[in-house]
């Protein structure tokens, strides 16, 4: 396997963002959501108009990750709450350093905007991860999706 390349997302890459995150979803395997959390955590294909959107917004720093030659994951930065929002690898591609790339090119992103902390909303099964690039753990927020309550961890670094 290629080493991972980064670019910035297009308008048009909409779909395929969309496509990672219901994949990456789908492939949570582990007992820390219900099927029905799950399932409302799903973005529906009409939310490519959303992608669309922040894709093009000033406030997000979308990076997709390429590993031979194929979209492997994406990133969300949100750089007005120095904030990863987001960090979503294709299940094929899952433990090949693909979401730590992602990771690491925020972080340095954010250290040269001199960035003093960055935080992490991120899913339960995923704080592991993150406590493994050196983010703490600093409570829960709770997020009501289609009705259903979905319990994400609130993680920090600082620089």
């Amino acid at each position: 396997m290629d080493g991972v390349r980064f670019r910035p997302a297009r308008r048009e890459d909409a779909r395929a963002v969309l496509a990672i995150k219901r994949a990456a979803i789908d492939g949570i395997d582990d007992s820390t959501y219900t099927d029905q959390q799950l399932s409302a955590w799903q973005p529906e294909q009409s939310a490519v108009s959303d992608f669309r959107r922040a894709i093009e917004s000033d406030t997000f720093d979308i990076l997709l990750a390429e590993t031979d030659g194929e979209l492997a994951g994406y990133g969300v930065l949100n750089t007005d709450d120095d904030r990863i929002d987001a960090v979503f690898v294709d299940p094929a591609y899952a433990g090949n350093g693909v979401a730590s790339s992602l990771v690491r090119q925020f972080e340095s992103r954010a250290r040269m905007r001199a960035v003093a902390e960055l935080t992490i909303v991120s899913s339960l099964n995923a704080k592991g991860f993150y406590e493994s690039l050196q983010y703490w753990d600093f409570g829960r927020k709770t997020r009501q999706i289609d009705g259903v309550d979905i319990e994400f961890a609130i993680m920090r670094k600082q620089f």
